[in-house]
């Protein structure tokens, strides 16, 4: 069983997959209260309702930004647990590569654009295709009127929650637990569990 955790952004994403990679469970709400008050319980909300035990936890899947910083130290942590308490590997992925990933049947370039607050945005351009994704540039923080000067640029915008419109843009209000956890198994890549940190950027 794989356990899948995203908590990037006000939309608290949980997943639980097959080992076969089927998908068994998932569960998607708004944020109401900090996810540090809900995640646990709803993880023990769930395993009861489906009646599994969570020493069946073979991978743990967590997103690491960028988003919600808060909210990311809380999903990797509770990830990290139980990584660490049941022996089994991590896995993660990153939001912005996850959205590229998700929309690279466009075959074309794309850019990615996440509300970092403070009237700014996380953005990232890909030349993405259903064979591969490909970064253009590193993340950056940039302020959300210079993100918009740039979207007659490129084939398709996505942005998570922001408030931008216009024939190339698509806002996308899923959690990532489900598609992010397709996108970090296929890599194959397991991290150290003592190096997994969440993405941060403001400051550097």
């Amino acid at each position: 069983m794989i356990l899948s955790l995203d908590t990037s952004s006000e939309r608290l994403g949980i997943s639980i997959f097959t080992e076969e990679k089927h998908l068994l469970y998932h569960l998607s709400i708004y944020k109401l209260k900090p996810f540090s008050e809900v995640l646990v319980k709803k993880l023990d909300d769930i395993f009861r309702e489906l009646s599994l035990n969570k020493r069946e936890i073979k991978k743990v899947v967590v997103c690491k930004g960028v988003g919600s910083y808060t909210g990311l130290r809380v999903g990797i942590s509770v990830a990290k647990s139980i990584a660490y308490a049941l022996n089994i590997p991590i896995y993660t992925y990153d939001s912005l590569s996850v959205l590229a990933y998700k929309y690279r049947y466009i075959n074309g370039n794309i850019l990615i654009g996440i509300n970092a607050g403070k009237g700014e945005v996380y953005s990232q351009s890909f030349t993405v295709s259903l064979e591969s994704i490909k970064p253009l540039e590193d993340i950056n923080l940039t302020k959300l009127k210079d993100f918009e000067a740039k979207i007659s640029n490129y084939n398709l915008i996505v942005v998570k929650n922001l408030k931008i419109s216009g024939k190339n843009v698509i806002n996308d209000f899923e959690d990532l637990s489900v598609i992010g956890c397709e996108y970090s198994l296929e890599k194959n890549q397991p991290e150290d569990i003592f190096m997994v940190e969440p993405i941060y950027i403001r400051g550097l």
